[in-house]
């Protein structure tokens, strides 16, 4: 008897154990798509093909959330084909989501919505903040002075309006960003510059960067915001994996030919990690394989696909 009262208490001490142990948190996945892709993807070169490759290729990355630049009055015709929800925060720029968008941000009153926009979506019950970003094209980054001493490239780069672009996000976004222990931002989009985590002693003398060495601000600033560059913080050689989504053009500048990463997925907060990330190169007016099928590729820029994982309880 007094043995099976032991094994009676032993049973009960564990059931009784199990369930005041708390439930561990359980992982949800987000991936998310960043991509320029050329005037709508309908280019006057490529009017319908382009549509159908652009759609194609959206389609089976299998993103749950594309952040778009160069829309340029696709939305509806991309949205009804995926099946998705989304916010047209300016002829430039939209983002489509397959889960609920919740909330709509824009700060028109200190950045152009051409710029700047973003959405709040329900992952299921978890809430993720969105921002879809273009930063001026000027001066061409692709004629940066790598000839030139530091100082001199980033007073030639700061002859544009990238850096007072960034600033001005950041400075909209600092109620955003106080909140990311609970509230995950995502930040993508084309930045139309370099990133010091590509321009390194690694790669002074690759990919045409001419012996420079260049803390590029955007990038820095960013850096210094909190944010972390998904692509690279998951493929930390920049000299192996480049991650190349612009090239020059091969017609008028081939021989300066460069391989340059411009286009970014960044994000923050405590409950969010980048779990996977690549750079998709760009192949204009070419067949494209992706995932085991051809698509023709309509875009002068690569894309980035980033998964996240994300905490909810």
């Amino acid at each position: 008897m007094k043995t099976k009262n032991l094994c009676l208490l032993a049973v009960l001490y564990l059931l009784v154990g199990a369930a005041c142990t708390p439930l561990k948190e359980s992982k949800k996945k987000l991936t998310v798509l960043s991509w320029n892709v050329w005037h709508g993807g309908h280019s006057e070169h490529y009017p319908g093909k382009g549509c159908e490759g652009t759609i194609g290729i959206l389609r089976k990355s299998g993103a749950d959330v594309i952040l778009m630049v160069e829309t340029y009055g696709t939305a509806p015709q991309v949205a009804d084909s995926l099946g998705y929800s989304y916010n047209l925060i300016s002829d430039n720029l939209c983002i489509y989501s397959r889960y609920p968008i919740t909330q709509k941000y824009t700060f028109s009153d200190s950045i152009s919505t051409f710029n700047f926009g973003g959405v709040m979506i329900d992952v299921d019950g978890t809430p993720v903040r969105l921002f879809d970003t273009w930063l001026h094209y000027l001066p061409d980054m692709r004629l940066a002075p790598t000839d030139k001493t530091e100082e001199e490239i980033l007073a030639w780069e700061k002859e544009g309006t990238r850096d007072e672009e960034i600033h001005k996000i950041l400075a909209v976004l600092q109620p955003i960003l106080a909140e990311t222990d609970s509230i995950p931002v995502i930040m993508g989009g084309d930045f139309n510059t370099h990133s010091h985590l590509d321009w390194t002693e690694a790669t002074r003398h690759l990919y045409n960067h001419g012996g420079a060495v260049v803390r590029w601000p955007v990038s820095v600033a960013l850096e210094e915001a909190g944010f972390k560059d998904s692509f690279r913080q998951l493929n930390p050689d920049p000299a192996a994996s480049p991650g190349v989504t612009w090239l020059t053009d091969a017609d008028s500048l081939e021989t300066e030919c460069r391989m340059d990463r411009i286009d970014f997925i960044y994000y923050q907060g405590k409950t969010i990690r980048a779990t996977a990330s690549d750079c998709y190169d760009n192949s204009l007016g070419k067949i494209f394989t992706f995932k085991g099928e051809d698509f023709f590729y309509p875009s002068d820029h690569g894309f980035v696909l980033t998964e996240f994982e994300l905490d909810s309880k």
